[in-house]
């Protein structure tokens, strides 16, 4: 390895000379591929960090540029930097940083999203669920080091997917949130869709939370120091973040889904103080829309019994007057023959 001098003027404006190492290429330098993309750049990695290279560790810079390289609308390039955050961390001890997590979160909804115009919001739902099942994943490391403004975006994302669906004429109101389904009862691939976005959003709003919590202070020591090493942000939900997830979840199950999946989490965390004022004017909104759609159909129903009612009673009376008129004909018939 090659070394700088750097001379420096001291204090009795004698020079100083002070050498520093020079920092040795890594390994997408090295490999000066012509073309970069997620695909070469982890097959480059994968033979640089092997046991036949003396398992050598991965630079955070060259795992930026894997993850900046992605192509839009390529879904397999989401796909290999998904691959890429499980192996880097299980084989090579890769402690992926903020930097890193922001550019795999930003490089994994760039590769799914279409880059043609579509009739419907779908693609844009799947693409946010596919990187929130990243995050949520264990074994990528996303949640030691990604910032909640990065997970804003992927639930404004889902937000604005679920909309285009639903101006779209597609269904994404459900009556049953839950997993459960009856015996031979099968789900819609749509239904499938937005019972997943509602999930995804509980389950990274749950992860904010538990990560501000400071779940270490509950761990034992070995288990807290591996946790410590890896961790590189605690911040928890934001108020941009509740508010999101609040819109989410009225739009997929309506305010008593809201309040149970998003704002009784919140609540209950030890270190909340308040729950964000606007997120709850969206409930109670929502709370008094649903009552006015409950009277209305109430009321709809109820009329429709009393027209029904009335219906039968006039066919009863019209049918005992043709039966009358008829007796009366057969009666006169009868008299003249006589």
């Amino acid at each position: 390895m090659s070394a700088v001098t750097v001379a420096a003027e001291g204090g009795d404006g004698e020079n100083e000379r002070t050498t520093t190492p020079e920092r040795a290429p890594s390994a997408l330098e090295l490999a000066n591929l012509e073309e970069v993309t997620p695909g070469h750049a982890i097959y480059v990695l994968q033979r640089f960090a092997s046991e036949a290279n003396g398992k050598k560790l991965i630079r955070q810079s060259d795992f930026v540029r894997l993850c900046e390289s992605s192509r839009p609308g390529k879904m397999k390039d989401a796909k290999v930097i998904a691959t890429a955050l499980k192996e880097f961390k299980r084989c090579n001890r890769f402690v992926l940083q903020i930097v890193g997590s922001r550019a795999a979160v930003e490089g994994m909804l760039r590769s799914m999203k279409p880059t043609w115009k579509v009739q419907d919001g779908k693609p844009r739902v799947r693409a946010a669920l596919f990187v929130a099942e990243q995050i949520l994943d264990e074994t990528t490391g996303l949640y030691f080091a990604v910032e909640t403004v990065t997970v804003d975006k992927v639930l404004e994302e889902l937000y604005k997917g679920l909309l285009e669906m639903q101006d779209n004429n597609m269904k994404v109101r459900i009556e049953k949130v839950g997993d459960e389904t009856a015996e031979g009862e099968e789900i819609s691939a749509d239904v499938k869709l937005v019972k997943d976005s509602l999930r995804a959003t509980e389950g990274m709003l749950k992860l904010l939370i538990k990560r501000k919590s400071r779940p270490e202070w509950d761990m034992k020591k070995r288990a807290k120091s591996h946790y410590l090493k890896r961790l590189q942000i605690g911040s928890g939900p934001y108020r941009t973040t509740l508010q999101l997830a609040t819109k989410i979840s009225l739009l997929i199950g309506g305010s008593s889904v809201a309040q149970e999946k998003v704002i009784a989490p919140f609540e209950e965390a030890w270190w909340t103080k308040f729950v964000d004022e606007g997120a709850l004017k969206f409930i109670e909104d929502a709370y008094e829309m649903e009552q006015q759609i409950s009277v209305a159909a109430v009321a709809d129903a109820m009329e429709d019994e009393s027209k029904a009612n009335d219906d039968e009673v006039i066919e009863s009376d019209g049918g005992a007057g043709v039966e009358g008129e008829e007796e009366g004909v057969v009666e006169s018939g009868e008299e003249k023959k006589i």
